[in-house]
């Protein structure tokens, strides 16, 4: 059983490291997604070329999974931390090495992200993120968008009618390393 902080989380199963990479490749609804684009205008082959330079420098395939409903996500998510994602540090931490989802949406850059609000707007009614455990603490490795609406969303004082659930494994490391940078 994994335990976080502040936050009420129910087990629904173990998972795999292929269980999790699917629900990753659900989410982007590739092949069919604007993800294609963005993989592609860094250099990359494929989708799996482009989530590999996140996957193998965190260490995602060697954790041990679990998938967990997040009863209250209005309330536990802003708890979250951003993951070590190099966009999101250089557009949006300002010097913050690991900010809450909550300090996130406090942020004009995310209040006026043109993507969180479309997704605000039409989130959808379940979803999966993932995340890893360090000190007790989620870190998000996948789902930082989605997150980063629903925290807004708790700020707003909106209601989101959506059943959120979170693959997590506990880390082995004190800390994430930053990923994401093109091939070019």
């Amino acid at each position: 059983m994994m335990e976080l902080k502040n936050i009420k989380l129910e087990l629904i199963k173990e998972l795999t490291w292929p269980d999790v990479f699917t629900i990753w490749r659900q989410n982007e609804d590739y092949p069919n997604s604007h993800w294609i684009a963005h993989w592609q205008g860094r250099g990359f082959k494929s989708w799996d070329a482009w989530r590999a330079t996140f996957v193998e420098p965190l260490g995602l395939k060697e954790l041990e999974w679990g998938l967990y409903e997040i009863a209250e996500p209005l309330k536990a998510i802003p708890l979250f931390h951003g993951g070590s994602f190099r966009s999101w540090i250089q557009m949006f931490y300002q010097g913050v090495e690991y900010p809450t989802f909550a300090d996130l949406a406090n942020m004009p850059e995310i209040q006026a992200h043109q993507g969180i609000l479309n997704m605000l707007s039409g989130f959808p009614s379940q979803t999966t993120i993932s995340a890893v455990v360090i000190n007790g603490e989620a870190y998000v490795v996948e789902g930082m968008h989605r997150c980063a609406a629903i925290a807004l969303a708790a700020k707003q004082g909106k209601k989101l009618n959506t059943q959120v659930k979170v693959a997590l494994a506990q880390y082995n490391r004190d800390k994430l390393p930053v990923v994401g940078k093109g091939q070019k």
